[in-house]
């Protein structure tokens, strides 16, 4: 928890200043809330007789991490308790909101690529929907589609695209420190990547790469394993189809 979002949760929450008002209530000795930095939040000066009061220090914590401090007699300990409750209940607010906002976004993904591909029967034109979706993952990057048996096939014969082919989605945020990737590989500094699946067989690899080096996410993987998914069965069909117009 940032300093700015600590002190909005003291000064402004609507359940946590009633909080502090009866847990101060209890002493009449000075007692400072602040930010990891020392900066005060809220300094409540004590009375004429708390000199002789002892001070303790209490941290305020978020998933075992101190983002402040209450100094002060005894009730500083109560109060570090309920402010590190109050500021764990909020950290995991916007966990829960940024996972709820990442899920919109791979439902809103996946509609799009459905309606783009759903009656498309032309490879090339499926592939490049397919990285054009890819290519939007909040982190960045530019999609791909490398399959199998394409022109550029031949990139999934090793490397990191050919172990992704034949294992599961995964995250390569540094490629160059990969002991797997080609020296073609290597010109991409960051990339998200899954297999694309039909049945059993594996027909080629999806994903995004950057150039520069970013750092995707689970909820970026996720995304990616949700396109191949759609993209895949499409892909197969659209080259089924290809196939049968040559036998034809």
């Amino acid at each position: 928890m940032e300093p700015a979002e600590l002190r909005r949760l003291i000064l402004r929450h609507r359940h946590v200043g009633p909080m502090l008002s009866v847990l101060l209530a209890g002493t009449d000795a000075r007692v400072t809330i602040s930010d990891l930095e020392g900066t005060a939040i809220l300094d409540r000066q004590g009375g004429a007789a708390t000199g002789n009061s002892p001070v303790e220090r209490h941290p305020i914590t978020v998933e075992g991490r101190a983002v402040g401090w209450v100094e002060g007699p005894r009730p500083s300990a109560s109060i570090a308790a309920v402010l590190s409750y109050a500021a764990s209940r909020e950290t995991d607010k916007r966990a829960l909101a940024a996972e709820a906002l990442d899920r919109y976004r791979e439902l809103s993904l996946i509609y799009d690529l459905s309606e783009s591909i759903g009656t498309s029967l032309d490879v090339a034109e499926v592939a490049s929907v397919a990285a054009q979706e890819a290519s939007r993952l909040p982190s960045g990057g530019e999609g791909f589609v490398v399959l199998r048996d394409g022109p550029d096939g031949g990139r999934l014969d090793g490397g990191l695209l050919g172990s992704i082919l034949g294992g599961e989605p995964e995250i390569v945020n540094d490629v160059a420190g990969d002991r797997r990737a080609s020296e073609a590989e290597r010109g991409t500094a960051s990339l998200v990547a899954a297999p694309l699946r039909v049945r059993g067989d594996r027909i080629g690899v999806i994903g995004a790469a950057s150039p520069t080096r970013v750092e995707y996410k689970a909820s970026d993987l996720k995304a990616i394993a949700a396109i191949a998914s759609l993209a895949a069965p499409a892909l197969a069909q659209a080259a089924a189809h290809a196939a049968s117009l040559r036998g034809s």
